[in-house]
């Protein structure tokens, strides 16, 4: 026991003694060096982090008024005493656009820069918030998923990008599926437009195939009805005919009678002079 305890405390003070020793030899050295140079072995290693961080990327937007009052904003691209030039939203597309300056309500003019990933994560959920209106769908997916990763490219803050890059990755992992559930239920929708438009088109079929048959018995009977009328034309004409031929014979009848009347009494009718009729004391004409 006595012996165990001698050697413990031996092996403390060798210990001890190493660690004085070490102290120093690291103060000698300390002592050796210039004052310079210790103050550069100070801030070599802070500048040499500064330096190998990335500079943050900036967007410059622009927004401003045109002079029949619409507004309009988007990444300014570039800028005179001319014109301004604008890479703008137009529903599923995005768009380069000039404006003279002649258009803008210059007072109305506002540029500012926005960080490069909060940029592109504004127009990863701009197209995200217009999927599944079944209008430029496809498009809307893929520009989304397209802005969500170049969001992911800009991030230079290393502290943030672990977090933010796992955020982005699931709103990807999320788009993505949105978009087989939406390819599967474009499908279903096109089968049940597919059946619906059969079934339409039975439909109209039959009742195009009701509204023929109605139509040719309304014609039939339209044609039956133009016949009865025709034949009744006819015999109405006929009778007509045939009443105007009695009654010029019955006239010629008349006429023969009268004839053989005047001609027959015409002997026997009494002569008639005719003397001018004279004014009183007014001397008889001379031959």
């Amino acid at each position: 026991m006595k012996n165990t305890i001698l050697t413990s405390t031996g092996t403390l003070i060798v210990v001890f003694a190493l660690g004085h020793l070490s102290s120093n030899l690291y103060a000698q050295v300390n002592r050796e060096q210039s004052p310079a140079e210790t103050e550069q072995a100070a801030t070599e290693t802070p500048r040499e982090t500064n330096q190998s961080r990335p500079r943050a990327s900036f967007v410059k937007m622009a927004d401003f008024y045109l002079r029949d009052g619409q507004l309009v904003f988007g990444e300014l691209l570039s800028e005179d005493k001319n014109k301004i030039t604008v890479k703008q939203l137009d529903e599923s597309r995005i768009i380069v656009s000039t404006y003279s300056k002649r258009e803008i309500d210059t007072r109305s003019l506002h540029i500012k820069n926005t960080p490069e990933f909060k940029y592109y994560i504004e127009l990863a959920e701009y197209f995200a918030g217009r999927t599944w209106d079944f209008r430029d769908d496809p498009d809307d997916f893929i520009q989304a998923i397209r802005c969500y990763e170049k969001a992911k490219q800009s991030i230079t803050d290393t502290q943030r990008q672990e977090n933010e890059t796992e955020q982005i990755d699931k709103r990807i992992e999320q788009l993505q599926s949105d978009r087989e559930i939406w390819i599967r239920e474009v499908q279903s929708r096109a089968q049940l437009r597919k059946l619906e438009f059969e079934a339409e088109t039975e439909k109209r079929i039959k009742e195009l195939e009701d509204n023929i048959s109605e139509t040719s018995r309304q014609l039939n009977e339209s044609v039956a009805d133009m016949k009865e009328n025709y034949q009744k034309l006819e015999t109405g004409i006929s009778q007509l005919n045939n009443e105007l031929s009695r009654q010029n014979e019955q006239i010629r009848a008349n006429r023969r009678l009268i004839d053989r009347i005047y001609y027959r009494n015409q002997r026997h009718w009494p002569q008639f002079y005719y003397y001018p009729y004279r004014r009183q004391g007014e001397p008889p004409e001379k031959d």
